[in-house]
């Protein structure tokens, strides 16, 4: 953000303003990062910067960081995801264990990745492929070994 020093606030798009923000929030050198819904009012290319920047946070500085998302696209790179309803947990585990469950979560009004959805088709058409795919890369390296 450093090319963007001297805009004012209202020049910058929607995700750089949540990038903006969460510099504010990391100068307090917090363990944990909680964001609700941080890529809602974002068009795409401003959810890509603020994942990006966020999972590199995570990375880079160990920073442990809770994604609330209704959004599944943005859990796949997750550690652990936790699906709740009602306000009680009804799935978790690593992002293949939730998401070859897609029966399940889309009665919960929750859509699984387009990409995941895609290899469960192609599955069903008789393709060799795991139940829960989750990246473009991915799915290519095992269409096209």
């Amino acid at each position: 953000m450093e090319d963007y020093r001297l805009h004012a606030p209202h020049l910058l798009s929607g995700g750089q303003k949540q990038r903006v923000a969460i510099a504010g929030i990391l100068a307090m050198g917090p363990q944990y990062l909680v964001l609700d819904e941080p890529t809602a009012m974002l068009d795409p290319q401003g959810r890509k910067e603020v994942m990006n920047t966020v999972l590199r946070l995570n990375r880079e500085s160990a920073i442990t960081v809770v994604w609330i998302t209704h959004h599944m696209e943005e859990a796949v790179n997750a550690h652990r995801i936790v699906v709740m309803d009602q306000g009680k947990v009804a799935l978790e585990g690593s992002p293949s264990e939730v998401f070859r469950r897609a029966e399940f979560l889309e009665s919960l009004a929750l859509a699984v990745p387009t990409i995941t959805r895609l290899g469960q088709m192609l599955a069903a058409d008789g393709f060799t492929l795991p139940p829960a795919v989750l990246s473009v890369e991915e799915m290519v390296s095992l269409l096209c070994p």
